[in-house]
């Protein structure tokens, strides 16, 4: 046997340099667990893709400031609205944009937020009021009045914290089309810039493609929320007829007319409608929606994204045939199937046995006609000292008759709508439509309709707009209808997917879009209007 032998004696920097190897494993993983535990905290705001959530994480986070949201919106409208794509959606920006967004930093650094809207900036369709900047109406000879008072929805924006960024572009209001007497011309499409964005909320459909705020406000008389929600590829939401008021809004007709948010998910959409929506005395249809209105913020209650179990009719009465339809016809079949992927019950077809196509154009049901002189001389009362003319009767009397349009002029000569057995005619016409869909549903048990909006694309801007187009059913009935993206044809042109339901169940329609939105996630970034340097940012 070899004799038992002691380890070799180790001089002092020996055993430092053994204690420094038998401590390297456990430094490594230290190293290796606080970098695991960084980046997994590690969050990464991007405008494409931020939701309100988003923004209020990264503010209340301090990486983000609403003085530099602002900021990024107008680099994008300085980059590509009058530049560049040439989009064409702004009319005017708010020259104090900003300062309105330092002070509410400083208010969110004093007291927090008032809401997920604080701080982020809204564009409003420009017949809409916002005290101190001028309303054109798309009409120069309007005058460009400035408001002292706010549009009422502008007021419950404003006190929840938003941004007045400006005013989007509308179509010319009282005149002809874009032409000479609009104030900058046509809006283009950002996704195939020789197509429409759709009317008359054509400048916040097209601002919101282009990511030139946050949200939008338009208004829908005949489709001019879900129209241009439709071809811009964009979400739009109007509400139960009587959830939001009109008040301090160029109007067109007292019983089509309502305000509507459009954005780019339908969990904005949610968190601003329900600070949008609630009575006002200036407008009494508000009265209708008591026991309805919002309680909460309404986006906290889309999540989770289960559809699973909904019933959801497809009305095929509303849908065309025929060559210029397949590709859209074909995008909706996927949004079917999507829905199918995602747990829904999909009833197809939903019959009710009339021809809605032709029935819901408006030649029968819409009443606007009636109210338009009328409610309009109301809202130039209501703007006052500001107001260029006082009637609609001086406006054309002063400007001319061929600078208006003739549906304009026609109107002078209707009678008031209690003494039209016509009115009448078209209000029994749209109460009957309300109650044919209530049926309906309830027949097939039924949570919400699915219909693409529009299966043609979206016209070009130097050709007309065929009556295929046209899909004015949840317009002139005012039930609640969320347009969603669905997909884009070969020329990359929007088609927009349609949820609506029965009056008062404003809710349960968001969040079965929601489930759909999440299901599908169809919705791209036009390549026209591309990131810009600073957007993109981890903290």
């Amino acid at each position: 046997m070899f004799p038992a032998m002691s380890p070799p004696a180790m001089s002092p920097d020996v055993k430092k340099q053994a204690a420094k190897t038998r401590r390297l494993p456990f430094v490594l993983a230290c190293l290796f667990f606080f970098c695991c535990s960084t980046a997994a905290r590690a969050a990464t705001f991007d405008l494409q893709t931020a939701t309100l959530a988003d923004i209020q994480a990264a503010m209340d986070a301090g990486a983000l400031t609403s003085e530099k949201l602002v900021q990024l919106y107008l680099n994008r409208i300085e980059a590509y609205d009058k530049k560049g794509p040439k989009i064409n959606a702004m009319i005017m920006l708010n020259p104090r944009a900003l300062e309105e967004a330092r002070a509410l930093d400083a208010e969110r650094k004093a007291s927090g937020p008032r809401s997920q809207l604080h701080g982020v900036p809204v564009v409003f369709k420009d017949l809409v009021d916002v005290a101190g900047l001028p309303t054109t109406a798309g009409f120069i000879p309007f005058g460009a009045p400035v408001p002292e008072r706010d549009a009422t929805i502008v007021s419950r924006l404003r006190q929840a914290g938003a941004v007045m960024l400006g005013k989007a572009s509308t179509v010319n209001w009282f005149g002809n089309g874009f032409d000479e007497t609009h104030p900058i011309g046509a809006t283009l499409n950002p996704y195939n810039l020789l197509h429409s964005p759709g009317g008359s909320s054509n400048g916040s459909g097209a601002g919101m493609a282009a990511y030139f705020a946050t949200l939008a406000i338009g208004s829908d008389t005949s489709a001019s929320v879900q129209h241009p929600s439709a071809n811009s590829s964009v979400v739009g939401f109007v509400g139960t007829q009587g959830m939001v008021s009109r008040a301090g809004i160029i109007p067109r007709g007292a019983t089509q007319d309502r305000p509507g948010p459009m954005g780019r998910s339908v969990y904005d959409i949610a968190a601003m409608f329900s600070v949008m929506a609630g009575w006002d005395a200036e407008d009494l249809i508000t009265f209708r929606a008591m026991d309805h209105f919002p309680q909460d913020d309404w986006s906290k209650r889309l999540s989770p994204a289960d559809i699973r179990g909904k019933r959801i009719g497809v009305l095929r009465e509303m849908i065309y045939e025929g060559p210029m339809h397949e590709e859209g016809r074909a995008i909706f079949e996927q949004a079917l199937e999507d829905m199918r992927q995602a747990g829904a019950y999909v009833v197809d077809p939903v019959l009710t046995g009339l021809d809605l196509k032709t029935e819901t154009l408006g030649r029968w049901n819409r009443t606007a006609e009636y109210e338009k002189i009328a409610y309009t001389n109301a809202y130039l009362a209501r703007l006052g000292p500001a107001a260029k003319f006082r009637t609609v009767e001086e406006m054309i009397a002063k400007v001319g008759a061929d600078k208006v349009s003739r549906g304009m002029v026609a109107a002078l000569k209707l009678p008031p709508p209690d003494e039209s057995p016509d009115y009448l005619a078209r209000y029994r016409a749209r109460a009957m439509f309300i109650e044919l869909v209530h049926d309906t549903m309830d027949r097939f048990a039924l949570d919400a309709i699915a219909l693409p909006y529009r299966t043609n694309p979206p016209e070009r801007l130097d050709g007309p707009r065929p009556p295929e187009s046209t899909n004015n059913l949840t317009s002139h009935t005012g039930l609640p209808s969320v347009i969603v993206p669905g997909g884009y044809t070969r020329e990359n042109l929007p088609i927009g997917i349609q949820i609506f339901g029965k009056h008062n169940t404003d809710l349960k329609i968001l969040q079965i879009a929601y489930g759909y939105e999440q299901a599908s996630k169809r919705r791209k970034t036009p390549a026209t209007t591309p990131p810009l340097p600073g957007e993109r940012f981890e903290y």
